[in-house]
């Protein structure tokens, strides 16, 4: 193992092992950001913290029983406590759930309607599918909600929205089976749950002034309630400060910031946060490099550029000839560099060209991330960075007319 290896291990391990789950708001989210700001300091950064409000939510304990007998359960994110008591009705479309009458029952959503975590209602890539869920839910005002994972990795909650007032969890795929098989079952889901206001908080490492032309290297270290992970996102922020230390040694021709995200996994956001703070001063950033989920044994590294001019987009595929390991993948949006990239800033977003559903759940564990493809994104963010050296804003931004924003 090389010393790069080395070094991007110590931090994942310490991540997702020694501290574990660590969402916006905890004591351990507490604890990885204080791990950053010690890093970032002994690679010689000055660093600020970037605080504001969030919610907090535990789970103090949650139970269904299914006509009496106990099965597996999780209380969705910020889910009331309850004590339900009612038999079901349910859904596997769009179209049965708006033709549901859920007042005094408990709905079991499956299929079209559980395909994927249903978006908050303030995230900025909500689709209408999504919208026109929790509109029939809302409307017919069911007791509590039931979702149906159909995927065998690991109970990854269906539900994560601050403002939906419904009492919801997640079952696995044989409990829906034995749900839906059964429609009108009595059922009984009792959860006990503890939320209240918190804080959080961006780490934000610079070198040189805040008003000169910089580039930006970030990741998010906050993770879903009850997941280690490894992959979203401790490898991102072990190659972020594994950066961070290769390049705090150097004189750069740019401005530097590193920036750990709070608040990537459940709204609000932290990458909105220093918009909210920083709108002013966009256009003096010459690129962004976000790493969310890179590094997985079982799947290549991708890379994107978003809103990146011609030349800037020829240096990068340049680049790229050099790492045959690496995908280069369509844009996308939905991670902290997807703020950035809707205002203009040229964003290059590194990930997994094909995410494991392990994602999100107590399974995104070390034991599937490659020290060796860690460094691999490491060593060609940090070939990004060199050929900025001496860039402008202008070399780097698209045609204004040509942005996602337009």
């Amino acid at each position: 193992m090389t010393h790069i290896e080395h070094e991007l291990t110590r931090h994942l391990l310490h991540l997702s092992r020694t501290i574990g789950a660590r969402p916006a708001g905890s004591a351990a989210n507490v604890a990885a950001g204080g791990y950053i700001v010690r890093s970032l300091e002994s690679a010689g950064f000055t660093v600020d913290l970037q605080a504001y409000p969030c919610p907090t939510w535990e789970d103090l304990g949650t139970t269904l029983e299914v006509g009496g007998v106990a099965v597996p359960v999780g209380a969705n994110p910020f889910s009331p406590s309850c004590d339900v008591q009612a038999p079901t009705v349910t859904a596997g479309t769009l179209a049965e759930l708006q033709a549901l009458t859920m007042r005094g029952r408990v709905a079991v959503l499956y299929g079209q309607v559980a395909a994927a975590p249903l978006a908050p209602r303030d995230w900025p890539w909500k689709g209408e599918h999504d919208a026109a869920i929790v509109a029939a839910l809302e409307q017919g005002a069911p007791e509590a909600v039931l979702l149906v994972q159909t995927h065998e990795a690991g109970l990854a909650r269906l539900i994560e929205d601050p403002d939906l007032g419904l009492a919801s969890a997640t079952v696995p795929a044989e409990v829906g089976l034995l749900l839906v098989r059964q429609p009108g079952v009595p059922v009984r889901l009792r959860i006990n749950a503890r939320r209240g206001p918190g804080s959080a908080y961006n780490v934000i490492g610079r070198r040189g002034s805040q008003d000169e032309p910089r580039v930006i290297l970030c990741a998010h270290f906050d993770t879903k309630i009850d997941t280690p992970g490894a992959s979203d996102n401790a490898g991102g922020v072990a190659v972020l400060l594994a950066l961070a230390e290769m390049l705090g040694a150097h004189h750069l021709g740019v401005g530097l910031e590193v920036v750990a995200f709070n608040g990537e996994e459940y709204l609000p956001s932290g990458a909105a946060e220093y918009i909210r703070h920083r709108a002013a001063d966009l256009d003096a950033i010459v690129a962004l490099l976000n790493f969310d989920g890179v590094g997985q044994w079982l799947a290549p590294n991708g890379v994107t550029l978003l809103e990146g001019s011609q030349a800037f987009a020829d240096v990068l595929e340049h680049l790229l000839r050099r790492y045959p390991g690496v995908v280069r993948m369509a844009p996308w949006l939905e991670s902290d560099h997807g703020f950035f990239a809707l205002r203009g800033v040229p964003s290059v977003a590194f990930t997994t060209a094909a995410r494991q559903p392990l994602d999100h759940t107590r399974a995104d564990t070390a034991d599937w991330i490659s020290p060796p493809r860690l460094r691999e994104a490491a060593m060609l963010g940090a070939e990004i960075v060199a050929a900025l050296q001496g860039k402008n804003p202008a070399w780097t931004r698209a045609p204004r007319a040509a942005t996602i924003a337009d």
